[in-house]
C-alpha cells in the first residue's frame, strides 16, 4: 500500500496527491516545485500525529511547510502543510498563542492594537514556524533578542505520534533544542510567545553612494556600538545587478523612540558626504516588514554567512573589498549585541551570542554558472567569512553535514544529537539542516 493510500484511509479528506490543488500548494516553495509522495493538510494536532506516525513507521522522510515561502523543494516522502493552523490568540499578559501556519505579517497586524510585537520576521510572508525554530533574527533583535528568546512554549508532535506540551518545566531538554535546532524534532503546531512593547517607533532608510563604502561601514559600526539597545539596524551593500534596485550602501533602521532621537543617534552617518537620500519618520512595527520577492529569482547566490565576534577595521576593509568585486556581490551586516548578547550561549541552540554582527556575503551569478567560476567566487567570499564564527541556518539554503555542523559549536551539536535520539531515533525529520540522532 502506498503512503498516499494509507494516509487517505487514516486521515480522510486531509491527504493529497498529484492532481489535487492542495498537493500543488503544499509542494510549491520559493525556490521551486517539489515532488513529494503525499501532502497532508491537517486541521488538528491529532491529525498531524496520525499522519506523522504513519510516515515515520514506513521509513518515509517528513517535511513541514509552516506557512511561509520555504526554501528547498521536497522530492520525496511526506509534506505536512500547516496552512489550517492560523489562529492567533493574544492574552491580557502579552502572551500570544500562534498556530504553526501563521506568517509574521499576520502577527504584526494582530498585535498592533495592543502596541506589541515579537522581534522577528523581515518580510510579511515569512512563516513563523521555520523562522522561529531556526532562531529568528529579525527586527528589534538588539532590543528584544531572537524569536526563540521570546518563546515560552510549543505544542509539538513527535515522529511516534505523541502530542507534547514542551516548555521549561515540561521536557526542558526538548524545549532547549527546538530553540534554534530547526525542524529536527517534530511538527510544532502551536507557539506561545511573550510579546514586547513596540509602540512609539521611528525608522526608515538612509542611502549612500559608493565613494567611501569602508567609511560608511566603520561609521555604522561606531554608531551601533555607542547606541542603546533600542537602536536596531541592518546595513546592506547592494550591487548594480537590477535597474529597480539602487546600488550602494543602504541602511534600514528602527528605534523605539522619536524621530529626533533617531536622527541624533545617526548624526555621524547622516553627516557623511556620501549620503544620497534620507527617509526617516515615525513608523509602526508592521511598517518595518517588507514584501517578500515573488518566486525563484533568475540568479543564484554564491557565498555564505557567519557571526562576527568583532567588526575590526581589518574585517571592514575585507568586507568592502567583497562589494568591489567585478561579479556583483551583495553584503549584509545586521547589528547584534544588546538583548541578543545578554542570553547565555548555552541557554538555547543559538550559541554565538557574543557576536557584534551577522555578516552575509553573496556573489550573484546566473543559475547555470560554470562550476569553476562558482568555486572561485565561493573562495573569495570565504576571505570575509574568515572573520566570522558559525553560521545562521535561516540564511543558509545549502543542505549538507558540513553546513549543519557549521551552525553550532561542537558541544551544542552533540547535545542536539542526544535530544534527537530521544524523540526521532529513526531520523524521520531529515528534510532540513539535518541533525542525525546520536548513536
Amino acid at each position: 500500500m502506498s503512503l498516499l493510500t494509507e494516509l487517505r484511509e487514516s486521515v480522510p479528506s486531509r491527504a493529497y496527491g498529484p492532481g489535487d490543488t492542495e498537493y500543488d500548494a503544499g509542494r510549491t516553495v520559493f525556490a521551486g516545485v517539489g515532488q513529494p509522495d503525499a501532502v497532508v493538510r491537517p486541521h488538528t494536532a491529532e491529525e498531524v500525529a496520525e499522519a506523522v506516525a504513519k510516515a515515520a513507521a514506513a521509513g518515509q522522510a517528513i517535511a513541514v511547510r509552516s506557512g511561509g515561502h520555504g526554501l528547498v523543494p521536497v522530492e520525496d516522502g511526506l509534506v505536512v502543510d500547516l496552512a489550517e493552523f492560523t489562529s492567533i490568540d493574544v492574552g491580557d499578559d502579552g502572551r500570544v498563542a500562534v498556530g504553526g501556519g501563521v506568517r509574521w505579517g499576520d502577527i504584526a497586524t494582530a498585535l498592533a492594537p495592543h502596541g506589541l510585537g515579537i522581534s522577528s520576521g523581515d518580510t510579511r510572508e515569512v512563516g513563523v514556524g521555520g523562522l522561529t525554530l531556526g532562531g529568528g533574527i529579525g527586527w528589534l533583535v538588539r532590543a528584544h533578542g531572537l524569536a526563540v528568546d521570546a518563546l515560552r512554549e510549543v505544542e509539538l508532535v513527535t515522529a511516534a505520534g505523541e502530542v507534547l506540551t514542551v516548555n521549561a518545566e515540561s521536557h526542558p531538554d526538548l524545549f532547549w533544542a527546538v530553540r534554534g535546532g530547526g525542524g529536527n524534532f517534530g511538527v510544532v503546531t502551536r507557539f506561545v510567545f511573550q510579546a514586547a512593547p513596540v509602540d512609539g517607533l521611528a525608522g526608515g532608510h538612509v542611502a549612500f553612494d559608493t565613494t567611501d563604502v569602508a567609511g560608511v561601514i566603520r561609521t555604522w559600526r561606531d554608531v551601533m556600538r555607542a547606541g542603546p539597545d533600542e537602536l536596531n539596524s541592518t546595513l546592506m551593500l547592494m550591487p548594480p545587478f537590477a535597474p529597480e534596485v539602487p546600488s550602494g550602501p543602504q541602511l534600514a533602521v528602527a528605534l523605539r523612540g522619536t524621530e529626533d532621537e533617531l536622527r541624533r543617534l545617526l548624526a555621524p552617518l547622516l553627516s557623511l558626504p556620501s549620503v544620497s537620500s534620507v527617509s526617516l519618520s515615525g513608523v509602526t512595527y508592521g511598517d518595518l516588514l517588507e514584501d517578500a520577492p515573488p518566486g525563484k529569482p533568475p540568479f543564484q547566490f554564491v557565498g555564505g554567512n557567519g557571526f562576527v565576534p568583532e567588526l575590526t577595521d581589518e574585517a571592514i576593509d575585507v568586507v568592502a573589498a567583497q562589494f568591489a568585486r567585478e561579479v556583483p556581490t551583495m553584503v549584509l551586516l545586521r547589528a547584534l549585541g544588546g538583548a541578543f548578547s545578554r542570553v547565555a550561549p548555552e541557554a538555547t541552540a543559538i550559541a554565538y551570542r557574543e557576536a557584534e554582527a551577522l555578516l552575509l556575503v553573496n556573489a550573484i551569478v546566473a543559475p547555470d554558472a560554470d562550476p569553476e567560476q562558482v568555486a572561485v567566487l565561493k573562495a573569495g567570499s570565504d576571505a570575509a567569512l574568515a572573520f566570522t564564527r558559525g553560521a545562521y541556518g535561516g540564511f543558509s539554503p545549502e543542505r549538507s553535514d558540513d553546513v549543519t555542523r557549521s551552525m553550532y559549536p561542537p558541544a551544542t551539536f552533540e547535545r542536539l544529537r542526544r535530544v534527537k535520539a530521544q524523540v526521532d531515533p529513526g531520523n524521520a525529520f531529515r528534510q532540513n539542516h539535518n541533525i542525525p540522532p546520536a548513536g
